[in-house]
Parts: structure tokens; sequence; C-alpha cells
């Protein structure tokens, strides 16, 4: 019945646009993928599938790349890496051997932060916090950017129950930004002490002078937005004088991550692709989704409507060169200095906290197949030995095509010839790995290995759970020498 389903996507579509979403991949990944195929099936083999496969040596040019870019404009800076993006042992442990800094969000975050060799003065506090979370970090002397005036007049209270001499050292987040030179949207915020509170803010900070160390401001915006951080920048930069003008002394300006990342090799084939996608919802052109999925699009009276709800997978500008992009903004209302300008000309130092972006290409997750079979439409189901949940950041649909590393080598083979779905493990209508429609050179067979590239950015962990008893995915670090390669469970790793 299997081999009977006709999974060939027509000549004339496929000649119309490419249907492919190939990855981009590390060199080093590439080159393990390739050579190493033996060892990643024994590995699975011994470890289960899925299984989480990191190369935390290649960290350190993520890094660099943002130390340069500070370098570039004249800036003092630190780079903090948000520790909620992976709950890697290995990559938490290579970090605390870079010149990198920890941004953790948990109490447990912070406990795994200094037992993989992080101090206290390099680490910073973000998010909301309790009062275990408040109290171990200031027993450790790291900084909290503070969240509310609550968590700000708990850290007083827990200072005085604790008996500490040393001074805590602050920053406060904000929300609320505002300009009437920018049209923007502001979407409001859950997070952050609002303008509105600022006044309040200071003014405790400004009683408790001996207690806390004021740094500066700190904010951290759910858009990739070029204008509504400049936004955020220039407020923070005019209540600067507002605080010395009251004694304090700030002098840090932390903007958060969200410095976005590049995915794919090609524009083309993203544009191709989301432009069927289109034409799918649209009722155009054929079926590009399991059950109708339309990812927040929708048909009405023949014209598309709603948004694409998705990550932009292929972007030029990400990384450390988006920190340049908004680095290198002017300010017409300001003499056109750029934002970089004016933080080093206000001698501001400027801290960032990217996640993604600062693991990116330092992982991918593999995963046997099971079987493959047609579902009740007549659509071919590749069924690995995974969930959903194994390669997903909460529930967005990741838009890259996987590897696959055939045990047996065909003599020739169509790219894109075979349209197929990713299906899960769980007994579970809505387990499908991808909910898009992938094409293939050619079909994979039960045993086969299938990678997810650079998964390493929240989607191997962050939505990991152990439904219906399904383990969650064990980790191995890879260490390069030379040509060869070396792997150690994650939690036996060493950076040394």
């Amino acid at each position: 019945m299997t081999q009977a389903l006709d999974t060939t996507f027509p000549k004339s579509e496929t000649s119309k646009k490419s249907l492919l979403l190939t990855p981009r991949l590390h060199a080093s990944i590439d080159h393990f993928l390739k050579t190493q195929s033996a060892t990643v099936h024994q590995l699975i083999k011994a470890l289960g599938s899925p299984l989480n496969i990191l190369f935390p040596q290649l960290v350190r040019d993520n890094v660099e790349s943002f130390q340069t870019v500070l370098k570039k404009h004249g800036l003092r800076g630190r780079v903090y890496f948000a520790h909620k993006t992976n709950m890697s042992d290995s990559l938490t442990r290579q970090l605390a051997c870079e010149r990198a800094f920890l941004d953790v969000s948990s109490l447990n975050e912070l406990r795994h932060g200094l037992a993989s060799g992080f101090t206290g003065d390099r680490i910073e506090a973000t998010g909301p916090k309790t009062s275990e979370f408040l109290a171990l970090g200031l027993q450790h002397g790291i900084t909290f950017s503070i969240d509310s005036l609550w968590e700000l007049r708990q850290v007083i209270s827990l200072r005085k129950h604790l008996q500490l001499d040393k001074s805590t050292k602050i920053l406060i987040r904000l929300s609320g930004f505002h300009a009437d030179h920018s049209r923007f949207l502001n979407k409001g915020s859950r997070f952050g002490i609002t303008l509105g509170e600022l006044q309040e803010a200071l003014d405790i900070v400004e009683e408790a002078e001996d207690e806390l160390q004021f740094l500066g401001y700190a904010f951290h915006l759910d858009t990739v937005s070029i204008t509504e951080r400049a936004v955020a920048i220039e407020n923070c930069i005019q209540l600067y004088e507002e605080a010395l003008a009251r004694g304090l002394e700030p002098r840090v300006l932390c903007i958060g991550g969200g410095f976005k990342v590049n995915y794919l090799q090609s524009e083309t084939e993203w544009n191709e692709y989301t432009s069927a996608l289109k034409e799918s919802v649209l009722g155009t052109g054929p079926s590009m989704t399991w059950q109708g999925n339309s990812f927040g699009m929708f048909a009405e009276h023949g014209k598309l409507r709603g948004n694409f709800n998705s990550y932009n997978y292929y972007d030029e500008t990400c990384g450390a060169d988006f920190l340049d992009e908004i680095l290198s903004h002017q300010f017409p209302n300001l003499q056109d200095k750029t934002a970089g300008a004016l933080l080093r000309d206000n001698m501001i130092e400027l801290w960032i906290e990217p996640g993604r972006s600062l693991v990116t290409q330092t992982g991918v997750t593999v995963a046997s197949v099971n079987n493959l079979r047609p579902s009740s439409t007549g659509d071919m189901l590749i069924n690995l030995n995974m969930k959903r949940q194994d390669v997903t950041f909460l529930d967005q649909e990741i838009f890259i095509d996987p590897i696959v590393l055939y045990q047996n080598q065909a003599p020739h083979a169509e790219p894109g010839a075979h349209g197929v779905y990713f299906a899960g493990n769980l007994c579970l209508e809505s387990d499908m790995v991808y909910r898009h429609k992938t094409f293939l050179p050619r079909l994979p067979e039960p045993g086969d290995i299938v990678v997810f590239a650079n998964t390493s950015g929240y989607f191997m962990d962050f939505s990991a759970c152990n439904s219906m008893m399904e383990p969650i995915a064990r980790k191995v670090a890879i260490k390069q020498r030379g040509l060869d390669f070396d792997w150690v469970l994650d939690e036996l790793y060493s950076a040394i």
C-alpha cells in the first residue's frame, strides 16, 4: 500500500517555483554529518531517538562577532547569553570560558550558571523573580534587572534579612516608550516598570543609595523593528539626565536581545515556498498544509486575509549585523547622530542579551524514521521516533527542510520529487512534527536518520516534555580536533 502511493508533486508546479527550504549549515556540522553518519546511527542506538547533538566550540565565533560590532562603534559593552534559549551543560560551560556573561531568568538557571563556571559578577537576572531567586542572587552579588516596584522593594527587604554589606547592582527595566516624532505601534508589555512609575522607583533607589548601586536602564522589546528600538534608546538616554540630577551615577543601557537568525540558504526558496503556501490557502494552488492549517492566513471573497504567523526564516541582516544596524540608526531630531554615537558620547556602556543568535549553528536534533504510511487523505506520512515538542518553540512552525541520512544510497534522486509530512510518535492527531509539506529527493526507509538543523536556539529545549512517557531527548557534545570528532555526554563536557 505504501509503495503504491503517488507522492510525486506535479511537474507543472515544481517547474513554476522551488518548494525547497534548504537549511544553512555551519561547515563543521556539515562535515560531521557527511563523514560521521555511522556515528550518528550508533549514538541513536545507544542513547535513543530523538537526540540533540551540540557543537559548543562553535559558540566562540558568535560571541566574538558581537564583540567586534561593539568595538567598531567605540563602545564598552557586555554580551549576555539568555540562558532560557538552551539548557545545555556544554554550551553554558563553554560560554563561561569565552568573553561572555550570563542572563538568567529563574532560580535553577542561576544555580546552573554558577555550577557551570560563571561567577556572580558575570551574571544578570531578568524577568519575574521569586524571593528565593532574589535571595540566592543577592548572596552571590549578581546584577538585577528590576522588573517591578515590588521586586525593587523586595531586594531591599531581603538585603536586610541576609545582613549584606556590599551594595547590590541593579538596572531598572522600562516599558511603555513613546515618541512624538516617530509613528510606531506600542504593543504594551507585561514586563518592566512603566515610565509613569519611574519617579517612584527612583525615589526608592535614592532612599536606599547605600544599599543599591544604580547602574542604569534596561529594556527588552518583543519586536525586530529598528524604529521601536531607536525610540526606546532615545527615551532611556533622556532619562539619564534626570537620574544624574538626583545624584545617581547611571552608566549602563541594556537593550535586550532579539537579534534575529538566518536559517536558510536561499531567499528565493523562502519567497517561492511562502508564495506557494499563500496560493494553497487562497485555493489557487495545491494543498501545502496538514488538514488545511493556514498559519494565520485565510481566504475571503477571493482575497488573502490575515497575517502569515511565522518567524522570517530567511533574513540577511541578523545576529551581530542586526546590532550594527541598530547602532548605525540615525536620529534626525538629534543632528543625525547614530545610536552608537549617542551612547559613546554619553559614556554609556551597552549590554545586550542575545539568545538564539548567540547559539546559532551550534546544534542539531536527530531522530530515526519509524515507518512510512499514507494518511486517510492520501498524503505520505514519515513517522519519526520523536514528538513535535522535541523540536519546536512553543507552537510555532519551523520552515526548514530536514536533512535525511539515508542508510542505503540510491543511484538517482530528483530534488523535491516527493511531498511528505513528518509526524510524531504520540497517540495524538495533533502530533505533527511539521504541519507544512516538505519535499524530499527520495523517500527515507525505517531506520534512516532525519536531521533538523540549527535547533540550539529554543527549538530543542523550550517546549520539550515527556508526554505519554516518551522521553525528552538526551544531549551529546561534539569536540572537533582537526578533521576528527570526539563525542561526550552533554553533562560530562569540559571546555578545557
